[in-house]
């Protein structure tokens, strides 16, 4: 199947989405699920592949990120402290709670 590459460098794959090259950003290009892997293919050549199954919902390769600026497309900035940061509180999941804990807060904000 055919999908296009989003500016994070990503395609949407089965719920999940798989870092491509970032010059490929914009770009049409097929994505095929294997036995344990995914792989992403530009003009018949494979670009990416990674671990298929895994839990999460973003599958990075860092190297995708890196790299100089192209004709079409520029190299985005590094990600910094604050950006990693923001990588691992993305890969940690979601925090599953009560829907009880979200009234009482609702009760105590009505009553501030």
């Amino acid at each position: 199947m055919y999908r296009p590459v989003g500016i994070d460098c990503t395609v949407s794959f089965k719920g999940r989405r798989y870092s491509v090259p970032f010059c490929f950003v914009g770009q049409s290009v097929e994505v095929r699920g294997l036995a344990g892997r995914v792989q992403v293919l530009k003009d018949m050549a494979v670009v990416a592949e990674h671990a298929r199954g895994t839990a999460e919902p973003v599958v990075r390769d860092e190297e995708h990120y890196e790299g100089k600026d192209t004709d079409r497309v520029r190299a985005p900035m590094p990600l910094g402290r604050m950006g990693r940061r923001m990588q691992e509180i993305a890969a940690s999941g979601v925090q599953h709670r009560s829907l009880d804990l979200y009234a009482r807060l609702t009760c105590f904000v009505q009553h501030v």
